[in-house]
């Protein structure tokens, strides 16, 4: 008998890698921008460049990177980013009620949580963000400029050039890497209306002033695969002590492949073990025992920076035109669905399921009042057993050769990818709503526990009408991490006026030595001057950076 084996290298990479492995482990995460000053409710695109201090180059160790944008009083909004190799990309859209000020953005793995005294300030980011629908100020605060005094206020971001990196914005922009090492890059052309950045880090100067780590602990397990989500249990003393050795579940309605299982330890906790849910989305926490009345609560994952020294936003009554301006922009592009304006890049999506399933299509069959009626009927692949007070699924496994009996133990059944354990729910389910089920008729082990076949009935509508959640379930929001994004070209059909603030950006270049790369664009509709930046570190963790202009007449 086959059996497919999902997650387990997320579960014994810990014992597998050398305890010192981890100590010496250091990482700082550097994060660019597709601009440095943004409107309230605007766009913000990142990439980030995760380096390993031990050697200075990439670090492939860590799968996850946390990202908050932080004023004096704590973080105001927070991201996540997938990593590979060290690389990633995403979005994130800031909140219209954030107030005016200067903000830091910082940036994190959980290894560094294991790192004595690690300042998760080290190399942040500071972005300015302005909100022209309140008067809401930051605790850092604005600094009222006459305008002939905010004209002397000198751009706080130059760009110095560093590396190998060439940049030729005269004609078709072109990069081109001159060194003999491969460079990994981010590339922005943004509006430059003379709104000056504030003081921040560059690659040159994270790199001069990045750190490492000493002494370490074990305060955290590192995202070798994805993000590791912990959960704690809610409830009496008493109840959570009889959770002890239980298997609780974490799932995402519609995505089988988000689907992860955890033991229950005796302090109440539950770790899962992820490849990286993406995405806002839904999640199900599922306690195990129907009959617990206690429920689990994600540990958030962020350390929640607080930084006091901010400096104050400088600000002046000749800003007016000019934030006006990038306040219609922004208020445009998300009334005309601007993300038709953005490329999703690759990323990876690992099936948990083998391919050789078994599907009914419901609708080509005679439909049944009774799920159990489907059963009995014309499902061959899917048994059950009664007792007095339940009713149990189970699968007809097959090996490579013929189609064996039923199982004795039980198998998972899914509703839209959301385990169900009491099987009685499923008998008692409308199968009018079900569109298809789908079996798997091999054993998988998932988390900790091995399942002789899996059956899913997928719903119409994907996301459980109907269901009765029981007591110990809880469906909560969830931030995954973000989906990297290239800016798209505009739409075209001349309903929407283009007034993009972004004109181009891309947040994964890779350049092998020598190598030109020639990047499209189309600049907006109307007329001025846009600056063209590249950002980033070579194999080795050498900054790369450049910078360019362009007039639009």
């Amino acid at each position: 008998m086959r059996k497919t084996f999902i997650s387990i290298l997320s579960v014994l990479a810990a014992v597998i890698l050398p305890a010192g492995a981890q100590e010496r482990l250091s990482e700082r995460v550097y994060v660019s921008t597709d601009r440095d000053v943004y409107v309230a409710g605007d766009e913000l695109f990142f990439s980030a460049f995760c380096l390993d201090m031990t050697d200075g180059g990439f670090s492939s160790a860590s799968n996850t990177a946390y990202i908050e944008i932080v004023s004096d009083e704590g973080p105001v909004q927070t991201a996540k980013v997938a990593l590979e190799d060290g690389r990633g990309g995403g979005v994130i859209s800031l909140q219209n009620t954030i107030p005016t000020g200067n903000y830091r953005l910082v940036a994190y793995t959980a290894q560094c949580f294991n790192e004595e005294g690690y300042n998760f300030l080290e190399g942040a980011r500071t972005i300015s963000i302005i909100n022209p629908f309140t008067t809401a100020r930051s605790a850092s605060g604005v600094e009222i400029l006459s305008d002939e005094d905010y004209l002397s206020v000198q751009d706080g971001n130059p760009h110095p050039a560093a590396g190998g990196v060439r940049l030729d914005a005269s004609g078709p922009l072109r990069i081109t890497n001159t060194s003999d090492k491969a460079v990994t890059l981010s590339l922005s052309v943004f509006n430059d209306d003379g709104i000056p950045s504030p003081a921040t880090v560059n690659p040159v100067s994270f790199r001069a002033g990045a750190t490492s780590g000493r002494n370490f602990n074990d305060n955290r397990p590192m995202d070798y695969e994805g993000e590791i989500i912990r959960t704690r249990l809610v409830g009496s003393a008493d109840d959570v002590a009889s959770a002890n050795g239980g298997i609780a579940y974490l799932s995402v309605p519609g995505r089988i492949t988000d689907l992860y299982s955890s033991i229950i330890e005796p302090d109440g906790t539950a770790t899962f073990y992820t490849k990286n849910i993406y995405g806002r989305t839904n999640l199900v926490l599922d306690a195990g025992k129907t009959a617990l009345d206690a429920h689990l609560e994600i540990v958030s994952p962020f350390e929640g920076v607080k930084d006091p020294e901010i400096p104050a936003l400088p600000m002046s009554s000749s800003m007016q035109d000019r934030i006006l301006q990038r306040s219609l922009s922004m208020q445009v592009q998300r009334a005309a669905n601007s993300d038709s304006l953005y490329m999703v890049l690759p990323h990876p999506e690992e099936p948990l399921f083998c391919s050789d399933s078994v599907v009914y299509i419901l609708d080509d069959y005679t439909r049944f009042p009774l799920m159990e009626e489907l059963f009995i009927e014309y499902i061959n692949e899917i048994g059950f057993r009664r007792s007095p007070q339940n009713k149990a699924l189970y699968v007809a496994l097959k090996d490579d050769f013929r189609l064996i009996g039923l199982t004795q133990q039980t198998c998972l059944a899914l509703i839209d990818g959301v385990p169900v354990s009491d099987h009685n729910l499923i008998f008692d389910y409308d199968p009018l709503l079900v569109e298809k089920i789908v079996i798997y008729p091999n054993s998988y082990l998932i988390g900790s526990r091995t399942y002789p076949g899996v059956i899913n009935f997928v719903t119409y509508r994907g996301d459980l009408p109907s269901y009765p959640f029981p007591d110990n379930t809880r469906v909560v929001d969830f931030q995954g991490v973000s989906y990297p994004v290239v800016s798209w070209l505009p739409d075209t059909s001349g309903e929407v006026p283009d007034l993009r603030q972004t004109i181009l950006w891309h947040p994964l270049i890779e350049l092998a030595p020598g190598e030109t790369r020639t990047l499209e664009y189309v600049l907006p509709s109307y007329q001025g001057n846009f600056k063209v930046v590249v950002e980033g570190f070579d194999t080795t963790g050498a900054p790369q950076s450049a910078s360019g202009a362009i007039t639009s007449k």
